[in-house]
């Protein structure tokens, strides 16, 4: 009989990885919209720049907001003369009054319009107050320091505050967060295990790994964090989020990837996935019997460790498997195991 190389199956610990496609975004992305109404006159930056906070981003034509603000200072000088012509009066007529020259109620008519004019002087103030706020929105600047997105919109165009998209977006240098997935059969059990700790959150696990699109895996490992706490019954799915630093600022908001979460099995049976094959969507593996024939079983996986597969059902301790050629065997066929 041909010889094979085999295996006797025996007991060991696993870590196995479950895997979750997951959109990421940036801790801090920030929309920057005008809070005034004019025609754009600059675009300070570029797309894509990396910008710092307070660093004008565009510039909205100020011409008609110098204007208010001008306006706003003659009408605050106005009613502050007003106020002082009122505070004469009033100073004029007091001694009269004490000496009863003249009726009290001509000092309190006096008194009735110094108040009106320090409350059209306190309302000049704020028209001239916002005047200037407004006029130093025209200038938009960073709230924050990050990546510059596309921009919307080009030099002469009408913007403002009604404008249904934002004028450009900014990733910000914060932590990324890995959006996902969670099954909720999955999910009961982590929070049961959890709840006997002590805590209430179905996360915890700082082990979490990422592979980026473009295959290679993430320097940083990440913090699993419950982004929901109602599960979508569409879905039959909680969504879930897992923290990743981003120091060096090489995963851009938007971009995708893998996050791969580790759980450890102990006393769980491996097979290398080499010694399988597929048969009409099952695993199949073959076993030597005692008397070196062999004889196809399915085996159910419970999930991928390295080059080995973690067996949950179809073999026990103690059974000798083929580890080689399992697409050259048949059912009954004798084989020279070979240790």
């Amino acid at each position: 009989p041909p010889e094979y190389k085999t295996k006797l199956i025996d007991t060991t610990t696993a870590v196995v990885y479950s895997e979750y496609s997951a959109v990421l975004q940036s801790e801090a992305v920030v929309e920057i919209r005008p809070k005034v109404t004019g025609y754009l006159s600059k675009i300070a930056v570029n797309e894509g720049q990396w910008v710092n906070k307070g660093t004008l981003l565009f510039k909205i034509d100020d011409a008609d907001y110098i204007q208010k603000v001008n306006s706003a200072k003659a009408g605050m000088q106005s009613a502050k003369a007003n106020r002082d012509n009122a505070l004469l009066e009033v100073k004029k007529l007091t001694p009269l009054v004490q000496k009863g020259i003249i009726s009290p109620f001509e000092l309190e008519a006096r008194q009735g319009n110094l108040d009106a004019a320090e409350a059209a002087l306190v309302q000049a103030e704020a028209a001239l107050a916002d005047a200037k706020i407004n006029l130093g929105y025209t200038s938009i600047t960073a709230p924050t320091s990050g990546v510059l997105s596309r921009i919307e919109v080009r030099v002469g165009s009408l913007i403002g505050p009604s404008n249904a998209s934002p004028l450009t977006t900014i990733s910000g240098d914060g932590d990324v967060f890995a959006y996902f997935s969670f099954d909720e059969k999955n999910l009961a059990p982590l929070r049961r295990a959890r709840f006997n700790s002590g805590e209430h959150n179905p996360a915890g696990k700082s082990n979490i790994e990422l592979i980026l699109a473009d295959g290679q895996q993430y320097q940083h490992k990440g913090k699993m964090e419950s982004a929901s706490g109602i599960i979508d019954r569409t879905t039959g799915s909680i969504q879930l989020k897992v923290v990743f630093p981003n120091p060096d600022n090489e995963i851009l908001s938007g971009s995708s990837g893998v996050v791969k979460i580790p759980a450890t099995y102990k006393g769980c049976i491996t097979v290398p996935q080499s010694a399988t094959y597929e048969l009409q969507d099952k695993i199949m593996i073959y076993v030597v019997n005692s008397d070196n024939t062999v004889t196809r079983k399915i085996i159910t996986i419970e999930g991928t460790s390295g080059k080995d597969y973690v067996v949950s059902s179809g073999l026990k301790t103690g059974d000798r498997i083929v580890i080689e050629g399992a697409d050259k065997l048949k059912d009954g066929m004798s084989i020279t195991p070979k240790e």
